[in-house]
This record gives structure tokens, C-alpha cells and sequence, in this order.
């Protein structure tokens, strides 16, 4: 069996390619009759929104800027909770509708787009509104951020996998946008690390 947590900025469309490629992967795997279960984590840290500013040659010493940043990517990963809790499917369906309308069609993120957004994939939108006010979401969310915490992920569109067909105790950290290469790699019977490319050990 095969596990691998991928963890993502709920607003990007490098993210959304990242997700996109990893599906298709377990797509071509699970038709050899493999076993792979992939969880799309949104994440949320100070140590991220540095690196994301950085990364983005955004304003690093602009607070009112990082905090509506910041505001902004929670408000979008509680909204990903809240679908969630509607199914692995709706909650997959609002995470690529969202990445695509404010990642490549660069929309403003707003309450009204998000409405729209839980209409174009035929959520129940009463369940999600009651859903994303309660503590629920919100215990989900931190549990996330535990676990990305645990994990060592310091930036967006990482990707930890975990190879339980293997003698091994450990996950393997790379980056989302890694190679198919690569990532094939790590998901078969028999792989060897050296030759994978800025991978890191998690134990």
C-alpha cells in the first residue's frame, strides 16, 4: 500500500498542476491493481508565508499585506475543510474549482465566488455554510497543520510519501512539482533513494 499526503496552497495554480499529476499517477497505478490512497492537505504556517513571499517577490516587511494574506489563505483552507466533510469527491471538485478561478483566472477570493463555486459542483450548500462555522472544520484544520508541522514542510506543493510495501519506517519528502520520474519511483516495490533528487527522509 501506498500513502502520500500532498500539501497545497488552496489559491494556486501551481498546486492545482501538482495535483494534477499526482492523479494521474495513482490513475495508472491503481489500473496494475495498487493500492494508493492520496490526501490533498491545505496548509497554513508563519515558516510557509515567508516562503511564499520570498518565492514570490512579494513584500516581506509589509504586515497589514502578510496578514491579509494570511487571512485570506485560512478563510480558503477552512472553506476546503468544510467541503471535505461533504465527501472526498465534493471536497477534491471545490479545491480545483478554487485553484482554478483565483490561481489561473486570477478572481478575487471573496464569499460570492466561493457560492458559486458550491453551485458549479452541486454541493449542499446549506451543510457547507453550517459545516464551515463550526469547531469541526476549524479541529480539522489545526490537525493538518499538525501533521505538515511533524512532517518538516516549510513551503507549499510538498509532498510526502509513504511506501508500506518496502522494510522501511519512514515517509519520503519531495517536492510536488518533482519529477513523474521520480515520483513513479517511490511508489514502486523496489526503489533506491540515490536516485532520487532532493528527497529527504521523515520518520
Amino acid at each position: 500500500m501506498i500513502e502520500i499526503y500532498l500539501f497545497v496552497n488552496p489559491l494556486d495554480e501551481h498546486c492545482l498542476q501538482s495535483e494534477q499529476r499526482f492523479l494521474d499517477i495513482v490513475k495508472e497505478e491503481k489500473q496494475k491493481n495498487r493500492k494508493i490512497c492520496l490526501w490533498f492537505v491545505p496548509i497554513l504556517n508563519p515558516s510557509i508565508i515567508q516562503h511564499y513571499l520570498v518565492d514570490h517577490d512579494l513584500p516581506v516587511n509589509d504586515l497589514s499585506f502578510r496578514n491579509q494574506l494570511v487571512e485570506t489563505f485560512y478563510s480558503a483552507c477552512l472553506d476546503i475543510k468544510a467541503a471535505q466533510l461533504q465527501g472526498k469527491k465534493v471536497g477534491r471538485k471545490f479545491l480545483f474549482h478554487l485553484q482554478e478561478m483565483v490561481g489561473r483566472q486570477k478572481r478575487h477570493y471573496s464569499k460570492e465566488l466561493v457560492e458559486e463555486i458550491l453551485e458549479e459542483i452541486r454541493a449542499d450548500k446549506s451543510l457547507f455554510n453550517s459545516d464551515r462555522q463550526s469547531h469541526l472544520v476549524n479541529e480539522f484544520f489545526q490537525q493538518d497543520q499538525k501533521i505538515a508541522n511533524e512532517m518538516g514542510v516549510n513551503r507549499f506543493t510538498k509532498a510526502v510519501i509513504f511506501n508500506y510495501g518496502l522494510d522501511q519506517d519512514f515517509g519520503v519528502l519531495i517536492d510536488g512539482l518533482a519529477s513523474i520520474d521520480d515520483i513513479k519511483s517511490l511508489i514502486q516495490p523496489n526503489y533506491s533513494l540515490q536516485h532520487i533528487s532532493h528527497a529527504e527522509l521523515f520518520k
